[in-house]
């Protein structure tokens, strides 16, 4: 089991933030985000693709990994929802920046774990974690949307081909939550609408910024709003380069052909993926969505990301320096899976279809 703490990078980057912050100055915690970047674009020049590390047999250290992050998470956040309350406009910026960042990396991360999980328990703590960024409805539109539409037009969560990260961002936003809201309102039609998980949602948020208010005043809740848009910035810029360009041929009408390899951006390299749960072994994880992170497979025909998720993540904020690395490859990606035979169509393309 001593694999698994090859997987604790998160905690050393989540605990320099309130360190850096005593110990260096209120803008200091902004060196945690310069140090995550450093690490995953580094980890592509000094470590190996495609290599696999032994998991071992027992997934329960892994998953206890996940299950203390998400409370340690939580714990940061509401240490700088008070610190920032109090401190001079450049602690608040660089606590937003660094408590956002952690949060929407590491701790979507586990989040996103936890919610394919088919245990209660585990679920109900990823859900803990997207509340703690104001995402709840994440957890219904990427299980029971994104993970059947994935790479159609029917998925907010997919970028077109040629489509900039701002426009995505803008459609993606909506779309998720109008995707979830359909899909709780089909769920409940027979239970009455306090059954709608995503009306809930709404009372949870404003039960707990009334909490943050009460404790810390307009100047935390602010901050809980701020922190929580960078964190769902971070996420939105994974799901934006995760499938970007990629389609599944429509082989019939009101049918795809199923999602598979050749319908996700991978990022092979092993030492960035032990720092994101190994999500850039992103092609297996749509093949077997509930398969603990440590168990993920690098596949070698999966289209793979030209610079890693991090480097990637950098040039999707600049649209034109985007399109003239990634256009390209796309249309290569897309003119070989047309080549490759298609498989059985299983997936209706009715937004009201139920996974």
């Amino acid at each position: 089991m001593a694999a698994m703490f090859l997987y604790a990078g998160p905690f050393v980057l989540l605990v320099s933030i309130p360190a850096l912050f005593y110990g260096a100055g209120p803008a200091a915690p902004l060196a945690t985000v310069g140090l995550l970047l450093a690490a995953l674009i580094g980890a592509e020049f000094l470590s190996q693709r495609g290599a696999v590390l032994d998991a071992g047999t027992n997934p329960s250290g892994y998953r206890a990994l996940l299950a203390v992050y998400i409370p340690a998470q939580i714990g940061v956040t509401a240490w700088a929802i008070s610190a920032a309350a109090q401190a001079p406009l450049v602690g608040f910026v660089s606590l937003a920046i660094s408590v956002g960042v952690t949060t929407g990396v590491f701790g979507m991360l586990a989040a996103h774990e936890m919610v394919h999980s088919t245990r209660r328990d585990e679920r109900l703590l990823g859900t803990a974690m997207l509340s703690a960024m104001c995402y709840r409805h994440f957890r219904i539109a990427h299980v029971h949307a994104h993970h059947r539409w994935a790479a159609t037009a029917l998925d907010s969560a997919t970028a077109r081909l040629g489509e900039g990260f701002y426009g995505f961002l803008a459609r993606t936003l909506g779309g998720q939550f109008r995707e979830a809201f359909r899909l709780e309102c089909k769920r409940c039609r027979t239970k009455g609408w306090f059954a709608n998980r995503v009306l809930r949602d709404l009372a949870v948020y404003l039960l707990l910024l009334s909490f943050i208010v009460g404790l810390a005043g307009l100047a935390g809740f602010w901050f809980f709003l701020a922190q929580s848009a960078v964190a769902i910035m971070v996420l939105e810029m994974f799901n934006y380069i995760a499938h970007y360009g990629l389609v599944r041929r429509k082989i019939a009408e009101h049918r795809f052909e199923p999602l598979d390899d050749r319908h996700s951006w991978n990022s092979s390299n092993v030492v960035a993926n032990l720092l994101i749960f190994n999500m850039g072994r992103h092609s297996d994880h749509h093949r077997r969505p509930t398969v603990s992170y440590e168990g993920l497979c690098y596949l070698r025909e999966a289209p793979e990301l030209p610079a890693g998720y991090a480097a990637s993540i950098l040039m999707a904020l600049f649209p034109p320096l985007w399109r003239v690395v990634m256009d390209p490859r796309a249309r290569r990606a897309r003119a070989d899976a047309t080549q490759a035979p298609a498989l059985g169509a299983v997936l209706s393309d009715s937004p009201g279809a139920a996974r």
